[in-house]
């Protein structure tokens, strides 16, 4: 509805700050957002125009904008913002002056604020900007909105360093919460703390949760839950990226079994889920999966070549050697380029 047909020129964004067609305004707020060299100031200009335009859409993106090309002068217009008529407006607001503001105080405010998605977006501010404050999202983790809660939750899990120690007791209690346990045991895994292994298990059989479970439970699983991942990664109409991600957590934690998987993924008529296990291979140096990529680089099966590069030279052997020079001659000089191999 708001698309034009083509992007304009910078100075036709500078002119369509004031079109009738909210489309071109919405097109210029978004134009301006990467300006011509040397014109930073004239985008943050119009982009000040916009940040009143009557439609939502088109203030959103201008706050958008000015968050990547304005700085501290703009922070007072911004705050404006915050109470705008559209929540997306309010929220795009606080992620730009979180951006651009280096006096983040104003952050514990918004936690306690009444709207809730004033309150997400502070969370993900502060985890964002001010790790050190982590101690500042404990309160959140029992707000009674769930996405403010598990965002809470989550933030910690990411912050773990900084993570004060009460955190892991909190993230525990949080638990008992069915709207919040999975952030919250995700966060614990993080935190390398093995109570939430329970809700991990269960998430297995959650489509939407089952590759954050795994990834999360290769790093606390009990043998019981091993002994559930591998049951998991054997089911027969499991998707192959699952199935690839259970091979990778079995092997990270020693677990031959996780080999096993993996194989089956590698060698499976469908490509999906290929590029993982490639990639599961050679940063774990899997020795005994190393004939199935080599199996790859003569015939790649959907794989794709420079995941496929990348692990064989974690391998020092003259065979992974002699796939990458075939691989070379194939795909060209670029995957012989450190940049493209250390990603």
């Amino acid at each position: 509805m708001f698309l034009p047909p083509l992007a304009p020129t910078f100075e036709a964004a500078l002119r369509d700050v004031a079109a009738r067609d909210p489309r071109f305004r919405l097109a210029a707020a978004e134009r301006l957002a990467q300006p011509d060299e040397g014109r930073e100031a004239d985008a943050v200009a119009a982009l000040r125009t916009l940040l009143g335009d009557p439609l939502g859409p088109v203030r959103q993106a201008a706050v958008t904008a000015l968050g990547l090309v304005g700085d501290a002068s703009v922070c007072d217009l911004l705050r404006a913002r915050f109470d705008d008529e559209h929540a997306e407006v309010r929220q795009s607001a606080v992620t730009a002056v979180a951006v651009l503001d280096t006096d983040r105080t104003w952050l514990g405010a918004l936690l306690e604020d009444p709207r809730p998605e004033m309150r997400y977006q502070a969370v993900r501010a502060l985890a964002a900007h001010e790790p050190s404050q982590a101690g500042e999202l404990l309160p959140r983790l029992e707000d009674d909105d769930p996405r403010v809660a598990s965002g809470a939750a989550r933030a910690l899990g990411e912050l773990a360093s900084h993570a004060p120690a009460a955190s892991r007791d909190a993230l525990a209690k949080a638990l008992d919460r069915e709207d919040v346990a999975f952030a919250a045991a995700v966060a614990l895994a993080e935190l390398d703390d093995p109570r939430g292994e329970a809700t991990l298990v269960r998430a297995l059989s959650d489509r939407n949760q089952v590759l954050e479970a795994v990834e999360a439970l290769a790093r606390v699983a009990s043998p019981a839950a091993l002994d559930a991942l591998a049951a998991h990664g054997r089911r027969l109409f499991a998707p192959l990226i699952v199935r690839a991600a259970i091979g990778a957590a079995l092997a990270r934690r020693g677990d031959r079994r996780g080999e096993s998987v993996l194989a089956r993924v590698l060698d499976a008529w469908r490509a999906d889920g290929r590029d993982y296990a490639v990639h599961a291979v050679g940063e774990l140096r899997l020795e005994a999966l190393l004939p199935a990529l080599l199996r790859l680089a003569r015939r790649l099966r959907g794989a794709d070549p420079v995941t496929l590069a990348r692990s064989l030279r974690a391998f020092d052997r003259d065979d992974a050697r002699e796939a990458v020079r075939l691989l070379t001659q194939r795909f060209g000089a670029a995957l012989t380029a450190p940049e493209t191999t250390s990603a």
